[in-house]
């Protein structure tokens, strides 16, 4: 996989010219990607066959864009874990108090048995409510 980053669009598109030749089939970047990107992509590397871009610029891409891309072939692929702090708490601790809050039992209960802060317990129980 090849990899370009760049700080800005124009930075970018000057990379993609430079590093992409026709034996690249998988490139990683780091923008999001737009149509000119996307030409300039598919200009210099012919034979590409995904193109990866971090999972918080994915959900913004267009559909335009991706259905484009789908046309000549070539797949658009969120990559990476994403940013920000991990999840302190695992999905079945998480699942486990939930479980309790909804069948009724007292919030301090679960605290103590599951030894989770007692405002964190509030917190994930209405998380549901937030979102």
């Amino acid at each position: 996989m090849k990899k370009i980053i760049a700080k800005n669009k124009r930075d970018l598109i000057k990379k993609l010219r430079i590093d992409l030749s026709n034996n690249d089939e998988k490139i990683y970047i780091n923008m999001r990607p737009s149509v000119d990107i996307m030409v300039e992509v598919l200009e210099h590397a012919p034979n590409v066959k995904y193109i990866l871009c971090p999972k918080s610029l994915y959900s913004l891409t267009s559909i335009r864009v991706k259905k484009a891309l789908e046309r000549v072939g070539v797949l658009l692929v969120p990559f990476g874990e994403g940013a920000g702090r991990p999840n302190k708490y695992d999905e079945e601790t998480v699942s486990k108090l939930k479980k309790m809050y909804e069948l009724g039992v007292p919030v301090k209960e679960i605290s103590k048995s599951l030894k989770v802060p007692l405002r964190t317990v509030y917190y994930i129980a209405n998380e549901e409510e937030l979102q």
